[in-house]
Order: C-alpha cells, then structure tokens, then sequence
C-alpha cells in the first residue's frame, strides 16, 4: 500500500508539472504573438505611402536628425532640421531631394540613399503638398566633389544661392533654372572640407 500510495503521488506531481509546462508555453505563444503584432502590424503598406512613413530607427546629431521610416513597403533614410520622434510613429515630410551615395562624416558612414527633406512633421497629414516652383538664375562657380556638383548660382532675384546634385557637367555664365528642393542649414561638405550657411538640394538643374 505505502508503494502504491508513493506512486499515486509522484503521477499526481507529473500531471501538475505537465499542466505548468503548458501553461509556460501557452504563455510565450502570447508573448511572441504581442511582439510580433506590434507597430509594424498597426498600418500596412498601402497607408503609408507617398511623403508618410513610420518611424522605424532616429540618430540625433548636432543640427540634424536622421530618420529611417517605412514607406512603400521599403526602408527609407531621411534627413532634416532638428526633430523630436520615437520609433513607432506615423511622420510626414514635405518638400525632398534624394541623395546617392551620401558620406556623413559624423556618423562615419555612407546612406546608398537619403533624403533631405525641408521638415519633418509629426503625424501622417503634417506634410503640405509639394509645390513645383520654379527658379532660375546665372551659374557663378561650380565644384564637383564625391558624386556631386556644388553650384554657386545668382538668382534672378539678385541672390546668391548655393545648390547642390547629383553630379552634372555645368558651365559658368550658364543661365540654369530648378525645381523646388531642400533647403539644409550650416551643412558640412566632408568632401569640400567646407561648411555652407545654406544649401539647397535639388533633384536635378536644367540649363536654358
């Protein structure tokens, strides 16, 4: 009797280690279906496209804020003036120009693509539309360096503008016209060695 008795013991402590098991599992299956159905789960592709994304990585630096959103289903790096936002959150931006090969001497790496954008909104209805204005003016100096050309350029306005693009053949005494761009503040060429008080990126310069 007494071995019986040990044994109808030992199958009752199995049963319950048997029943605790299960629940441990039944309990990280829910944890792992949590994590998984996170921020990402929350808005699919087709919500975020044209000049909204979400948030998915931010690197402060002096003057700058690097944002990698999700955006047409892919992976986007953009880059502007100073900006508070966290992983996770819907943002708009307004106004870009799309940069190749970019080197960022204080981060120490290069973006196969980045986006200077004018602002950076909060939210995904932040951002105006782009608008395509149009400007023009007589090319003063031009200064080819890593991929691009850096344009000094005399507006029709009487202003002197620096522009920067992809790299392009670009004469001085040229009357050239752009449309619309991103405007950087106190922005570093490591390439130059030289920092520029504004600078306006641009997509691409025709000249007339």
């Amino acid at each position: 009797m007494a071995a019986g008795h040990h044994y109808e013991q030992l199958d009752i402590k199995l049963k319950k280690l048997t029943i605790l098991a299960a629940a441990c599992l039944a309990l990280a299956a829910c944890g792992s279906e949590t994590s998984s159905g996170g921020a990402d789960a929350a808005f699919n592709d087709a919500e975020l496209t044209g000049n909204k994304g979400q948030v998915l990585s931010v690197i402060q630096v002096p003057g700058y804020t690097y944002v990698e959103v999700r955006n047409n289903g892919r992976s986007l790096w953009l880059a502007g003036n100073p900006v508070e936002v966290e992983e996770g959150e819907i943002i708009s931006w307004s106004d870009a120009a799309m940069m190749r090969n970019f080197q960022s001497k204080t981060l120490n790496r290069t973006f196969e693509e980045l986006m200077f954008v004018s602002a950076i909104y909060k939210g995904g209805d932040g951002a105006p539309q782009p608008v395509a204005n149009q400007h023009s003016g007589i090319v003063k100096s031009t200064e080819n360096a890593a991929g691009y050309t850096y344009i000094e350029c005399e507006t029709d306005a009487g202003q002197v503008v620096w522009l920067a693009t992809p790299e392009t053949s670009m004469e001085v005494g040229k009357r050239v016209s752009w449309q619309g761009g991103s405007t950087m503040s106190n922005f570093t060429s490591s390439s130059l060695n030289r920092t520029f008080d504004e600078i306006l990126f641009v997509q691409g310069i025709s000249v007339n």
